[in-house]
Order: structure tokens, then sequence, then C-alpha cells
């Protein structure tokens, strides 16, 4: 795990030892993990990890918009990948 938060102590993320290893940009980076983790908090989007990673997502928003909608990884990918990247 990179990071975890509780979903109704909005704004405390805590960061585990991985988050730092991670790239400070792009995907899968500390800068979208702490997307991903605010998206959790009640007051800001109330997500929840219904899929893991970037296939799991993708196919997610195919078979399911409105579960990909409330999916966590779903926002931090959107965050971190820009359309001239896909």
């Amino acid at each position: 795990a990179f990071a975890y938060v509780y979903p109704n102590q909005p704004y405390e993320i805590h960061v585990c030892n991985a988050f730092w290893s991670a790239s400070t940009t792009g995907t899968d980076s500390k800068a979208g993990t702490l997307v991903h983790e605010t998206s959790h908090f009640t007051v800001v989007a109330g997500t929840q990890d219904r899929v893991y990673g970037q296939s799991g997502a993708r196919s997610l928003a195919i078979s399911n918009p409105a579960q990909a909608i409330t999916n966590a990884d779903s926002h931090e990918y959107f965050a971190e990948n820009t359309p001239a990247q896909n």
C-alpha cells in the first residue's frame, strides 16, 4: 500500500513507506496516490476501491460506467494520464 485514509476524517492521508519510492508524477505516482486517497473522503467523492490498475479501471468504465465513477483508481488515472499520453 502507498497510503490510506479514513473516509470520515477528511484531508488526513496516511502515507506508507512505498509512497516515498513512487515517482512524483505519471502513472502510479505520488500525485496520483494523493488524488486516489483524496477521492475516498466522504466530503470529496466518497469513492470505493472497486477495481485496481489501469486495465481494471478501463474495463469497469466499459462494463459499468456508474461504478467506474465511484472507483478511486478511475479518479487517479484520469488525473495522471493526459489524452496526449494515451
